[in-house]
């Protein structure tokens, strides 16, 4: 929708009675979105004012301090705007960019301290066609702008979110585009946000996602944070996953020995061969610090890298000491969690954070389970996250986004359809995976997972699931009317 123009699917524009020294409709188009002038009084609900006192008018066609600028509104018939006010010359309106309702301390000059220049209660433009839409819940078809104070060249930094500042502005968000609250949605999207932590996101620490381009996860989060603001109406609810490690786990240099008597440098491979042979070993203090006896720990050691080699996954990688508990590359990358918070006060709506990879002895890619869930003895160490998939199932959607492609967001998915059951067989379709918000491991030199990545999606598109775009409007995406027409009916 452009300016406060209606076309057949709107309500009358309203417009409030003329006031002393407020704008015509038309003379604000050319004007910035704020006008920084001084406020004489507290005055509530102020809409843009014509110039104050002495100044000069808004078109250079009226005089100062006239009692009403009577320029007549002209339609645009190109943007579809002020239809509803062609020749009205008393209109009020300002046709430029609307703007949040203007408080008690709106930054304002009003000259005859008239409190009542717009009716408290009638709201216009977008906020008239809000309050105006039939009683359903979310809107999905509405794609909103990104709010102003997003700073999407700061994607790539860590920063502290202002957090009193951010949830004004999400109120305020709300109010000018008519946001329900989730628990309204009568189709409900559940965006699962995969590991978007500073330690995988941001360019300098230890893990970040560079993929072929050497910007990948900077790139994809500029998309996503996007993604989010634009969908605010149609999402119910994010879930974001937090990787959560301490230095002593399987996986961490400091865990094993190398037949040279050092520590195993990051991105090692350990095969079976090299355990069995003898060549890598546990570290006997590092097992004791985690509770594991030496030769526990050892006969643990053969046993996780059969199990890995017997499903098919990568061999037992020792990575980079990464997304520590309390540290700064755990917090997800600061622009995501600020999205993620306007989301939940924009929306009433609370974000359901999944903590993984905290046990020191297994590796933990999938959100929904770790790699290896038993012990040598058959004595289980983890189980499948059977809360979530519980959860996800009660979704209409479940789109998912995050890092890497090639490891945590393909395990996950992978663990979505492992079991084959029916009620994995369910929530297939309903999965939609948006590929340009996720970038697979490349280290230059070392290793490059893309490949595996791509046919890994190929396989989940085989599967049943979407392989979609965040820029493609959510309605255009494969199945998402019809299943939207079956839970709105």
């Amino acid at each position: 929708m452009d300016g406060v123009g209606v076309d057949e699917r709107n309500l009358e524009a309203e417009h409030p009675a003329a006031r002393l020294l407020v704008d015509q409709l038309g003379a604000g188009a050319g004007e910035r979105a704020e006008h920084p002038r001084q406020v004489v009084d507290l005055v509530g609900d102020v809409v843009h004012p014509g110039p104050a006192a002495g100044e000069k008018p808004a078109n250079r066609r009226v005089v100062a301090e006239r009692r009403e600028q009577l320029d007549p509104a002209v339609a645009d018939p190109q943007r579809r705007r002020l239809d509803a006010l062609v020749d009205h010359r008393l209109a009020v309106l300002d046709a430029s960019r609307k703007q949040p309702l203007v408080g008690g301390d709106g930054v304002v000059e009003v000259v005859d301290r008239d409190p009542d220049v717009v009716d408290a209660e009638r709201l216009h433009d977008l906020d008239a066609i809000a309050a105006a839409r039939p009683e359903r819940a979310s809107y999905t078809g509405l794609v909103l702008s990104v709010p102003t104070r997003v700073q999407a060249d700061r994607v790539g930094d860590v920063w502290r979110v202002e957090y009193e500042e951010r949830a004004a502005d999400a109120g305020a968000w709300a109010t000018q585009h008519g946001l329900r609250p989730a628990h309204e949605d009568s189709f409900r999207i559940c965006l699962v946000l995969v590991d978007v932590q500073n330690t995988f996101c941001i360019p300098g620490f230890e893990l970040f996602v560079a993929g072929r381009t050497g910007t990948g996860a900077v790139d994809d989060n500029r998309r996503l944070c996007a993604f989010v603001y634009r969908n605010l109406d149609a999402i119910t609810q994010i879930v974001p996953t937090m990787d959560t490690h301490q230095a002593v786990q399987i996986f961490h240099s400091v865990y094993l020995v190398g037949e040279d008597g050092g520590h195993p440098a990051p991105y090692t491979l350990v095969s079976v061969e090299d355990v069995e042979a003898g060549r890598v070993t546990v570290d006997a203090d590092a097992a004791r610090s985690i509770g594991a006896e030496p030769d526990y720990a050892q006969r643990h050691l053969a046993h996780y890298t059969r199990s890995l080699a017997r499903g098919g996954k990568y061999s037992l990688t020792i990575w980079p000491y990464h997304a520590l508990l309390g540290g700064i590359g755990h917090a997800l990358v600061s622009a995501v969690e600020e999205a993620v918070f306007f989301h939940a006060i924009a929306r009433r709506s609370q974000p359901d954070f999944q903590v993984k990879g905290s046990n020191p002895l297994t590796e933990h890619y999938s959100v929904l389970g770790p790699e290896v869930r038993d012990g040598p003895d058959g004595d289980p160490i983890a189980a499948k996250n059977e809360r979530l998939v519980e959860r996800l199932l009660a979704f209409d959607a479940v789109v998912i986004a995050g890092q890497a492609k090639s490891h945590c967001v393909a395990w996950t998915i992978d663990d979505l359809l492992e079991a084959g059951t029916a009620r994995e067989a369910e929530l297939a379709p309903r999965v939609y995976l948006l590929e340009d918000c996720t970038s697979p491991v490349v280290v230059s030199g070392v290793v490059d997972y893309t490949d595996a990545a791509d046919a890994a999606f190929e396989r989940f598109a085989d599967a049943g699931m979407h392989v979609v775009r965040s820029t493609d409007p959510i309605e255009s995406w494969p199945g998402i009317a019809e299943r939207r027409a079956g839970a709105t009916r």
